[in-house]
């Protein structure tokens, strides 16, 4: 009973101390810096402060079945054989649907938020079919919002009153504590943020933190990816981003057994 007595005061103390290390690094990690950029242009969605949204609704089938629960619906927009479809990459074309399709699956679908990950560039043409499809849909532009790196499709959206969520830089989160690379990465960002002025920088909840630092003014929509394993830091960096009112929009994953 002494030996179980001792591992179990052992255990609670190692528990302790991780959480405690945890807390503390997110703390590190969220502590101000002057900011780079200046705000976002574009304030909110017209909707409540922060909305909550499931990663890849795909399918008619998913869409039914996350209605009741979620405020917004990230999905990817495909180009298949010349039609815009929703997949998210080429082993799903064979189970591309329209983009219609998903709007008529769900009992208002101008009641949610759509973050569309766009993996195709526009032309004008496309983007008068889905401003029409929208409409059908009495689906304001404003809740329509892409998210892309940049580009020709980026100017062309923004012209036609669709927000951009642009996508964080490969490498934000790497400096390497070096504060010349620490520079150039924001130099680089900023750049990007000044030429396409999107509603919000699109980025993983790894890269929050450094998001929160140098552009705590900025707009963010942030992504976090289901994990099987528990994870302190990510609860931690979670708790501080949702009290975060600069994080209007929260994207999840949510997978189970079932194929939607």
């Amino acid at each position: 009973m002494k030996l179980f007595a001792r591992l179990f005061l052992l255990f609670i103390c190692a528990a302790l101390l991780y959480t405690s290390a945890m807390y503390g690094y997110v703390w590190l990690q969220m502590r101000p810096i002057a900011p780079i950029a200046t705000a976002s242009s574009l304030q909110s969605l017209d909707t409540r402060p922060q909305v909550h949204l499931i990663h890849a609704v795909n399918s008619t089938q998913r869409a039914q079945a996350k209605d009741a629960h979620y405020e917004g619906f990230e999905l990817d927009l495909n180009r298949i054989d010349g039609r815009l479809m929703v997949a998210h990459d080429e082993k799903d074309f064979k189970k591309a649907v329209p983009l219609e399709r998903i709007f008529s699956a769900i009992k208002h679908p101008e009641q949610k938020t759509w973050w569309i990950d766009l993996k195709t560039t526009l032309t004008q043409t496309d983007i008068d079919e889905i401003k029409a499809q929208a409409a059908r849909f009495g689906i304001s532009p404003r809740r329509m919002l892409f998210e892309t790196g940049g580009g020709e499709s980026a100017d062309l959206l923004t012209q036609n009153g669709f927000p951009i969520l642009l996508q964080v830089i490969d490498g934000f989160n790497e400096d390497e504590q070096d504060p010349q690379k620490r520079a150039e990465l924001n130099t680089r960002m900023e750049e990007m943020l000044r030429r396409y002025q999107p509603f919000a920088i699109a980025g993983s909840l790894g890269k929050y933190p450094y998001l929160k630092a140098y552009f705590p003014n900025y707009n963010k929509a942030i992504y976090s990816a289901t994990t099987v394993r528990p994870s302190l830091k990510k609860k931690f960096l979670k708790d501080a981003m949702f009290q975060d009112p600069r994080v209007l929009l929260f994207m999840q994953d949510e997978y189970t057994w079932a194929p939607f």
